[in-house]
């Protein structure tokens, strides 16, 4: 991977904050802004598919919930059926 220089303009007191952070914890003001970077990138990301999984399970909705109803539908009638056969008293 090829570094490239940029030019960033910087209120003065963030870049003394990053660089209070960047002395401690980074090996370089450079570092520390990749890895800031990367996080912000990262957490877009995230919000990003979490907002596409939010309208897709709005727009499954509805077959969502019509294949509940099928399968509650289904499931008590099974469950029915078994209990006429507990009151006749026939084995499974």
């Amino acid at each position: 991977m090829v570094n490239r220089r940029v030019v960033v303009l910087l209120p003065e007191s963030l870049l003394q904050e990053v660089d209070r952070v960047a002395d401690r914890e980074y090996s370089s003001r450079s570092a520390f802004i990749r890895d800031a970077m990367r996080h912000l990138l990262a957490e877009k990301s995230r919000t990003e598919k979490q907002e596409k999984m939010a309208v897709g399970y709005q727009k499954m909705g509805p077959l969502n919930l019509e294949l509940a109803e099928e399968g509650i539908s289904q499931d008590m009638e099974e469950f029915d059926r078994y209990l006429d056969r507990l009151v006749v008293g026939e084995e499974h």
